[in-house]
């Protein structure tokens, strides 16, 4: 949306939402006065991951709309609003902020001022998120991508290369006129690509509807959370370069998790993630990819402590269950030696879950040492995937 600074326009902020599924259209559907108020909010851009708000809120007084801050907004996993704020950090300035844009890293905020250092009227900026939260220094995108006129309304491809803006310098066909420019390097998001996934019934592949939740490994923190529709498919985008845990889960069905890096090179097709979730029943085993030891230990790595946590969850949500956590190696080393790695290590997962609040009788560990292999010995890959700790319904 392109607005005219100073416009006096009430705009409550509203999405679009389909009618009904045999129906082509759309209805426009207030959000309610969680988001909206008595005063003027417009320019809404989504998060990515769609759990994150971010629009404008202006004040009225005798000269209209003035004082634009840039506010957010959390939308929770029942569909209610978290009270608005604005945004932390050094964006807002006591003059005008508008023309907000959420970059899909989730890290990139995008948006025009005229209350920063500029070259003249609404200039745009830059900022990225610490981690924390808040958000740093705005950078100026810097002549000629600014002037003396009004530049607002950039948006930014997922790539990060390309841009567009509205401006009304001199040269143009109206007051304000579209135009496009590759990014500096200094002022680009990270590159961003997209995974797409299919969860379904291991045992019949019928597809299922599920929740799931990405997490960043190297932060711990979430950076999607959704669910599948009926097609048992979802879709979401990812910066590239970092390694990511997702985790499925369903009622009536073992919990899924698994990790994979996204690179920084050949990012034009999407991750493809295909997810089987198995049902509850005695004797069902699944792998917990995201369980991590050194060469050699038994003692847990930090990062372990997230998928460690989902297990403790499915735990307390399934109180009459009783699993056996197994540990597994390659066949590199000693029969003996192997067996009382594998038990060392299927005893540090035992503990970590005891120690976290279930009973220990509902949890037993075993160490299997080479003896289960789930792929060949002769490759690396094999015995990667052959080196791992699993839990089992008993």
């Amino acid at each position: 949306m392109i607005m005219e600074q100073g416009e006096q326009v009430m705009a409550p902020v509203i999405c679009f939402m389909p009618i009904r599924k045999e129906k082509i259209g759309l209805s426009a559907m207030n959000l309610g006065g969680v988001i909206n108020s008595g005063v003027w909010e417009s320019q809404p851009s989504f998060s990515a991951d769609g759990k994150t708000l971010y629009f404008v809120r202006g004040k009225r007084s005798g000269q209209g709309i003035s004082h634009q801050d840039i506010w957010s907004a959390e939308l929770s996993d029942n569909g209610t609003w978290s009270k608005p704020a604005k945004i932390p950090g050094l964006v807002n300035t006591p003059e005008v902020e508008e023309s907000v844009f959420i970059h899909p890293d989730g890290q990139t905020l995008y948006f025009a001022s005229d209350g920063h250092p500029g070259m003249g009227g609404l200039d745009l900026f830059m900022s990225r998120k610490h981690p924390d939260g808040s958000w740093g220094e705005p950078v100026n995108l810097g002549y000629p991508i600014n002037t003396a006129g009004d530049e607002n309304s950039l948006l930014v491809s997922s790539s990060g290369s390309l841009a567009v803006f509205a401006s009304d310098r001199p040269g143009g066909f109206g007051d304000l006129d579209l135009y496009h420019f590759e990014l500096p390097e200094k002022v680009k998001p990270q590159p961003v690509t997209y995974a797409e996934g299919l969860i379904y019934d291991a045992k019949n592949f019928r597809p299922l509807d599920a929740s799931f939740e990405l997490v960043d490994l190297e932060t711990g923190a979430s950076v999607a959370v959704g669910t599948s529709d009926k097609s048992g498919e979802f879709l979401i985008p990812l910066p590239v370069g970092k390694e990511y845990m997702v985790s499925v889960s369903r009622e009536g069905y073992m919990f899924h998790s698994e990790n994979f890096k996204l690179k920084t090179k050949g990012i034009a097709e999407p991750y493809e993630l295909n997810v089987p979730l198995k049902k509850i029943t005695t004797g069902n085993s699944v792998v917990l990819q995201n369980v991590f030891f050194d060469t050699d230990s038994y003692e847990l790595k930090e990062s372990s402590k997230i998928e460690l946590g989902r297990l403790v969850s499915f735990m307390n949500l399934n109180p009459d269950l009783r699993i056996e956590i197994g540990g597994h190696t390659d066949n590199i080393g000693s029969d003996t030696d192997n067996v009382l790695l594998s038990k060392s290590r299927a005893e540090s997962v035992a503990k970590f879950v005891v120690d976290s609040g279930i009973v220990a009788d509902r949890v037993s560990a075993k160490g299997y040492g080479e003896t289960a292999p789930i792929d060949s010995n002769k490759t690396d890959y094999g015995r990667a995937a052959n080196r791992r700790t699993e839990f089992k319904i008993n």
